[in-house]
């Protein structure tokens, strides 16, 4: 089973910011940071850790090479790391320590039905790795480059749920997803909002943020108008579309953080009239269905 290895997120507003910050030449890369962790790792395990580098930055470990389905992401803990550098063995003691009590207690199925949320993800999400259970997630589109990905929270990990689970629970896709959108709300905790250049800046107690899009409350016929642009596995950044100096730092916040790497997600979507769509970039069938026309 795929599980996402819970971030400690020592405060969403700093990491935004550390994220568009030029990192000192006297400090280590994310990428040297991520090994030194892995290294860490290697060393504190009794017996042998698999370890696997990701493309978008983390890397997947666990036990064995036949169970190596734990995906753990190192931008909070680099974050604090390149505010207190001296504490690098510290953070990296502390990091490697909490890593391997999640590999070591494996996943809790406890509760399943209570636990089920709903979570956004980059379509990157699902060809991240080759793991069996990938082709078998339980996903439903959202926008272009945007999928709803069903997820079993914990204290410590967030677990892709796979259509086996389903069956073995008695649940149907319907099902399960009218559960997770009750228990994403429900477990959500408090929504924190900070403001950052006439913006927005969500994030939630429980790490669930990306999951209020999909809630039916967020995008409907009383809503307001908004535009968001995921950052962050718990970090969204909103502007009212009645706001154009907001919207126009949001897209410039996610061209950067997009050109950089430096971002989860790889577009900005749009809640308008009660429907969602992608804002930028603009969405392929859109531009090959809008030709030029030269005024008359």
């Amino acid at each position: 089973m795929k599980s996402i290895v819970r971030a400690l997120v020592p405060g969403l507003l700093s990491v935004f910011c550390f994220a568009q910050m030029a990192v000192a030449d006297d400090l280590l890369s994310q990428n040297d940071f991520r090994e030194a962790l892995i290294s860490r790792l290697q060393t504190q395990s009794d017996t042998p850790v698999c370890a696997h580098d990701l493309a978008d930055g983390g890397f997947r470990a666990g036990p064995s090479a036949d169970n190596c389905e734990y995906y753990a992401y190192v931008d909070t803990t680099y974050a604090s790391y390149v505010v207190a550098p001296d504490r690098l063995d510290e953070i990296l003691d502390n990091e490697a320590t909490r890593l391997l009590q999640v590999i070591e207690g494996g996943v809790d199925e406890t509760g399943f039905e209570d636990r089920l949320v709903v979570q956004l993800r980059p379509n990157s999400f699902l060809t991240t790795t080759s793991g069996e259970h990938d082709d078998a997630m339980v996903t439903r589109r959202f926008t272009q480059d945007l999928v709803a990905v069903l997820m079993l929270d914990s204290a410590e990990t967030i677990s892709v749920v796979d259509e086996d689970q389903l069956v073995e629970f008695g649940l149907t896709e319907d099902d399960a997803f009218d559960l997770a959108i009750a228990n994403t709300r429900d477990r959500m905790g408090n929504v924190n909002v900070n403001t950052y250049k006439t913006l927005e800046v969500l994030s939630s107690d429980n790490g669930l943020i990306t999951g209020e899009l999909w809630l039916p409350e967020t995008c409907n016929a009383q809503s307001r108008d908004a535009v968001y642009f995921v950052y962050d596995y718990n970090g969204v950044l909103k502007a009212d579309r009645n706001n154009v100096i907001g919207i126009s730092n949001l897209l410039s916040m996610a061209r950067g953080m997009v050109n950089q790497g430096k971002s989860a997600t790889d577009s900005v979507v749009s809640c308008s009239s009660g429907k969602w769509s992608q804002l930028w970039p603009a969405p392929q069938a859109a531009l090959e269905t809008s030709p030029n026309t030269a005024p008359g």
